[in-house]
Parts: C-alpha cells; structure tokens; sequence
C-alpha cells in the first residue's frame, strides 16, 4: 500500500537520497523482469574509475540507498553481491538471458541482514535491552522482520534476532543513547 500511495503522490519518503538516473532505473526493472543481463559502467567504493560488469539482475533493495541485488557472470552461480545503483555510470540492456536460481529469495537474502549489508562471520543472534522509559516505543518499532520480543518484570524489551550488520546496528542504536544496551553479541 505504501508504494501504491507514493506512486499517486500520497506518500512521501522524506530525508536525503541519492540521485538515481530514470533511464537506468527502466532499464534494471526490464532486465530483473525479463531475466535479461545487462553491462553496467560501476565504480565500487575502492575504485577509482568504473569498469565495464556482466550482472545477472535478481532484486534491488531500497532504503537511503538502492542496491542491486545480482550475481556477476564471473560467479554466475552466485553469490549475490550488492551494487549501489546511485554508483551506475551506464547500463545497457542485453539479449542475454539469464535462468533464475529457484531457490533464491530477495526477502531470505534481505532477512540475512539488520540493514544492507552482510557478512557471513558477522551473522549472529542479536538481543538488545531497552529500558522501561522507552519500551512503548522500542514496541512500536519493528528492527527486524523475524525478530522476538519479550518484556521483562521490571517493564524493560528484550528485542532479539538474526542478522549480520553490525555496523549498520550500531549506527541505528547510537540514536536510542544509553536506553539501550547489547546483550549479544559480545
């Protein structure tokens, strides 16, 4: 429902985003759509300049930023890799197909992490301690789709799940200040 009413222009996402080229924007969609692969013109964090890739297109994950979910044709087996579409210099459409892994879900890939990003020595059980002054509203927040709530006698919210990102979690934890402490991990 919320993108249909930001598609009619009844939502909005406020904050900063990055630009993200229209064109580039279709040509993704038609390639996920179609199982066609495309050649991206991409420069990653470490790169200086862009260099020429092959992506079998799966998925894109949104949120500040938007990350193409694909798989190289080096690695055409996988694994997924993440590929921020704001870093696109290009994308041509091919009339390469490409088959699907049948086993491959976007939401199971996505579930594997707090935020975006993933690291399989970082996957982990989580619990967080919210104290009882801000438990309403540690309640009302959903901070993972699998996660386990539980309130304690003394009114604080154990909030426990999976997930790898531990950076990410400590950049959203910094805003709940010395409300809540990390049980696990270490």
């Amino acid at each position: 429902h919320e993108a249909l009413m930001e598609a009619q222009g009844f939502a909005s996402r406020p904050g900063p985003k990055p630009k993200i080229d229209q064109v580039v924007s279709e040509k993704i969609y038609e390639a996920i759509k179609a199982c066609r692969f495309i050649k991206v013109l991409y420069a990653s964090h470490s790169e200086k300049s862009p260099r020429l890739r092959r992506l079998a297109p799966y998925g894109i994950l949104t949120g500040i930023r938007r990350y193409l979910v694909a798989r190289t044709d080096v690695l055409p087996e996988g694994p997924e890799r993440l590929f921020r579409i704001d870093r696109f210099h290009s994308v041509e459409l091919t009339d390469d197909v490409f088959g699907r892994d049948p086993e491959f879900s976007l939401k199971r890939f996505s579930n594997r992490a707090f935020g975006v990003y993933q690291r399989d020595d970082e996957f982990s059980e989580v619990v967080w301690k919210f104290a009882p002054d801000v438990a309403e509203e540690a309640l009302a927040f959903e901070f993972h789709p699998d996660q386990k709530v539980r309130t304690d006698s003394d009114g604080s919210v154990i909030i426990s799940f999976c997930a790898s990102g531990f950076l990410e979690m400590c950049w959203h934890l910094y805003c709940w200040g010395d409300k809540v402490e990390v049980l696990e991990p270490q």
